[in-house]
């Protein structure tokens, strides 16, 4: 990222940097807005439950102070059998009317006296009542304490415990317990709200990679876009520079023909006019790679054998005094292209490897033609391998336009490689494998039909 940001004018780097910023406050605002919904939304929960449970404590206050109200008046002592059953009966009532899950009394001991519901004041342990026994201690002081809230089995509910005592004096608790059904409710408000949280989280960063990553495509855009302009430019330049060389090299070359016939003593200055030759050849050279880069390559797109054309291009440039290797693992290869760009294409590609081998004088440049098919598409691979000094670390810069490590040429030869791989919706690479040298590879969708 940083080197496309380096590539950009000024006036875009500002735009870029504004941009950023603008991320960056779009997903602060979101994280701040979840942040204080989410807040919200658990603080009124709380309060809710909170308010709900003081409700239930108030209730059940009031219950009891009325129960051990009517337990007095009908009491003479704890310890009558005849009261007892009365009592139970009272307890019951009060419990099915108020629609509570208990009713006892509590002795001084910490015992239960008598039970509502008489099968349960023996079977059934409430190890809860030694939590509660600050609270029942201040009901044997003649106040009436709720207690907090409990959890048995997964169930919510609440005691409150009052002050009672027969005539003789004697003193003992009242409990009532209540059902706290509705805090299960609240539990499932705070399941909800918690994966809530975790969902807001989830989309939170989903927004931020998504507006990263579209903003690293508008820069990569951007840069493109700019290049694209700037090399659009140069291109005119280069067509109309080329257009004007080209027609003094023609005159030139034409004078020195006349000239050769005319001279009187050619074996002095044959060699002259070979100069002059070679040096026009290499200056139409350099005119036509500034032609062939300045146009948009017009593709006359129809189903060729790849596999001869390799073979005439591999045997053609062996003759020239380079022997290149060409593999093929196909008998017939078909595919939809232009093949003389395809060709014009590989052509550059060979002479680039012949020169960059041209201190070595070991091994052969490898031409290879394969098939392959990756996650069910099928692709066309041709590659082409040399054994020189290799990239040095510059393969993804060989390809800018007018980028050459040579002292002569124009840079403009893989420019035009890529470019016309790129028309035939493939792609090009430049590897270096491990035994050294440049591969260069590429990649087109198969899509030449039948007998592919």
């Amino acid at each position: 990222m940083g080197s496309d940001r380096q590539n950009l004018p000024r006036a875009q780097r500002r735009l870029l940097r504004r941009r950023r910023w603008t991320v960056a406050a779009v997903v602060g605002m979101t994280f701040f807005f979840l942040l204080f919904y989410n807040l919200a939304s658990y603080f009124f929960l709380k309060s809710i439950g909170r308010q709900l449970e003081e409700s239930l404590d108030q209730r059940l206050a009031a219950t009891a102070a009325l129960t051990a109200e009517l337990v007095e008046l009908g009491l003479h002592s704890f310890t009558d059998a005849g009261e007892a059953k009365l009592l139970r009966g009272t307890l019951n009532r009060i419990r099915l009317d108020h629609e509570l899950e208990a009713a006892y009394l509590v002795g001084e001991d910490g015992g239960i006296l008598l039970d509502a519901r008489p099968e349960l004041e023996k079977s059934v342990g409430r190890p809860y009542l030694m939590e509660d026994s600050l609270a029942i201690r201040a009901a044997f002081a003649g106040r009436v304490q709720a207690s907090r809230l409990h959890t048995v089995a997964g169930n919510h509910f609440k005691s409150v415990y009052a002050p009672v005592s027969d005539v003789y004096g004697r003193g003992a608790v009242l409990a009532l317990e209540a059902n706290a059904g509705f805090l299960q409710t609240m539990d499932r408000f705070y399941r909800a709200l918690y994966i809530g949280v975790i969902i807001s989280v989830l989309l939170l960063a989903a927004l931020a990679l998504f507006l990263i990553l579209a903003m690293l495509q508008f820069l990569r855009t951007e840069t493109r876009l700019y290049q694209s302009e700037r090399l659009a430019s140069l291109g005119q330049m280069a067509a109309t520079v080329a257009h004007e060389i080209r027609n003094p090299l023609a005159i030139i070359k034409s004078t020195a023909d006349v000239l050769r016939e005319k001279q009187t003593q050619p074996e002095k200055s044959a060699e002259f006019f070979d100069y002059i030759d070679e040096e026009i050849a290499r200056l139409n050279r350099i005119v036509g790679d500034f032609l062939a880069y300045s146009r948009e390559p017009r593709l006359e797109m129809a189903r060729h054998d790849l596999v001869p054309l390799l073979n005439e291009l591999a045997a053609g440039f062996s003759r020239q005094g380079r022997r290149v290797d060409c593999q093929c693992t196909e008998q017939q290869l078909f595919f939809r292209c232009d093949a003389d760009q395809i060709g014009q294409m590989l052509l550059n590609l060979l002479l680039n490897a012949q020169q960059a081998m041209e201190n070595s004088g070991e091994g052969d440049i490898i031409l290879r033609l394969r098939k392959q098919s990756i996650l069910g598409r099928s692709q066309v691979v041709i590659e082409v391998q040399d054994h020189g000094p290799g990239l040095q670390g510059r393969g993804r810069e060989i390809f800018e336009p007018f980028f050459t490590t040579r002292s002569s040429g124009t840079g403009l030869g893989l420019a035009v490689c890529k470019r016309i791989v790129e028309g035939h919706g493939g792609e090009i690479m430049a590897l270096e494998p491990g035994e050294g040298g440049t591969l260069m590879r590429i990649i087109f969708p198969g899509h030449g039909g039948q007998g592919e």
